[in-house]
């Protein structure tokens, strides 16, 4: 089959999963400023959906270089897929359904951050093998801020997952989105031929 013809095919799948992520992220935006009191502002909990939004959005920007893949196997497309769930699932951390337990989604973030930094984390660790996917020239185009983006987003999941008090953690998310936006601006505001 012609590889032109599958990746089309492909990214419909990628699309709704991140289509989902996007949706759940701006609905519970709009449920924050429909009952401010209810879920409660947060700095910090809004900085991560700024930068979960932001991640997103680059994510299926760079996901056009899948169409360099020139033989998809059933793997491939499955993790793929995954990853992509991945997003979900940050999305779905950030404006979880019912926080009546937890008061707020600042405190719901706060007490299940071992599972959202562990999903930042594994967001991170799933890039290597995204990128190796794309092939080896992907790898020299990125060059050696990729692997400190690398080091420094497991930094950040392995500090969020660990340190408890709001001070540190609107610390680590505004750094987290700050660096995002200035990762993104260096490195990919262009797609091109490698």
């Amino acid at each position: 089959m012609n590889p032109d013809l599958l990746y089309p095919h492909i990214r419909v799948v990628l699309s709704i999963i991140l289509g989902m992520g996007i949706t759940t992220l701006l609905s519970g935006l709009a449920s924050v400023i429909e009952h401010p009191r209810r879920y409660g502002w947060s700095w910090i909990h809004m900085t991560w959906a700024a930068w979960a939004f932001l991640s997103i959005v680059t994510f299926w920007w760079w996901e056009f270089r899948l169409t360099q893949v020139t033989l998809w196997t059933f793997g491939k497309y499955v993790f793929v897929i995954a990853y992509c769930a991945t997003y979900f699932m940050v999305s779905t951390l950030l404006f979880p359904k019912d926080v009546r337990e937890y008061g707020s989604y600042e405190h719901y973030l706060i007490q299940r951050r071992g599972w959202f930094f562990g999903m930042i984390a594994l967001i991170t660790l799933m890039d290597l093998a995204d990128t190796t996917l794309k092939g080896e020239s992907r790898w020299h185009m990125l060059g050696h801020a990729y692997p400190v983006h690398t080091v420094l987003m497991l930094v950040i999941a392995g500090l969020g997952a660990w340190l408890a008090s709001r001070r540190a953690q609107l610390i680590i998310a505004l750094f987290a989105l700050a660096y995002q936006v200035v990762y993104f601006t260096a490195e990919y505001l262009t797609l091109g031929v490698d």
